[in-house]
């Protein structure tokens, strides 16, 4: 015997809002996926806080609100009251993890700086030798319009470049082996470490503000999923 009255509502409603949980898990996947392919180099840049990458970020979140809400969706339309507190456990487990993790990057935000310019600097003597370095440094400053960590200067920490020399994606007009002979004159003025800077924080408040939107959300599904299955639990002790 299901459910009636009004708990056969709130079953309907959690369904329809694990319905929403998980066709939002799949674009927020999708997000991941995108910035990922467009501008995935700069988490390869930046291995001391691969947290701050926003395409790494909605990958594992699209993933996991997938998961959470097909089984909120099972649980429902089934009321099963195991499948229900499970779910209600998942939910509450993301929404403590949210604000755990927001802490965090609200104590530890003085010492994102330190670890970009640590992190890059470590990227330009490597430029050469990983492949990956390489072109995740070619990206970013192709795309951003940047040299260097500070300046096209810092590349002279780099063996590889001479005195005045760097790679062709620092010149502001491109051209095979540029960046051997326009000189500094020819570079982008502005270091990458200072513009990364503004385009990670820029993501990060974006991130913050899905985070509030979804934690909202979250709290709505909480107190369905423990309302239907106390409603479960009860009428399968009366039965």
């Amino acid at each position: 015997m299901g459910v009636e009255g009004c708990a056969k509502i709130i079953k309907y409603l959690l369904f329809v809002f694990n319905l929403l949980f998980f066709i939002s898990g799949c674009g927020i996947l999708a997000l991941g996926i995108t910035l990922n392919v467009n501008n995935g180099g700069f988490a390869t840049l930046l291995p001391s806080v691969p947290f701050l990458n926003a395409a790494n970020l909605c990958i594992a979140v699209g993933v996991i609100v997938m998961v959470v809400g097909f089984v909120g969706c099972c649980g429902a339309i089934k009321e099963n009251g195991c499948m229900l507190l499970i779910f209600f456990f998942l939910l509450l487990l993301i929404f403590v993890l949210e604000i755990v993790a927001g802490i965090l990057g609200f104590v530890y935000q003085s010492q994102v700086s330190d670890y970009v310019e640590s992190d890059l600097i470590t990227g330009l003597q490597k430029y050469d030798t990983e492949k990956g370095l390489q072109s995740a440094w070619d990206r970013l400053q192709s795309d951003l319009q940047c040299c260097g960590v500070d300046g096209a200067a810092d590349w002279a920490m780099n063996s590889s470049f001479p005195a005045t020399q760097f790679p062709d994606s620092c010149c502001r007009e491109y051209a095979v082996g540029c960046g051997k002979t326009v000189g500094y004159t020819g570079a982008w003025k502005d270091g990458c470490a200072e513009i990364l800077l503004t385009y990670l924080e820029d993501n990060i408040y974006y991130v913050g503000a899905v985070c509030i939107a979804i934690g909202i959300f979250e709290l709505f599904g909480i107190a369905l999923s423990m309302f239907l299955y106390c409603q479960v639990k009860n009428d399968s002790q009366v039965v």
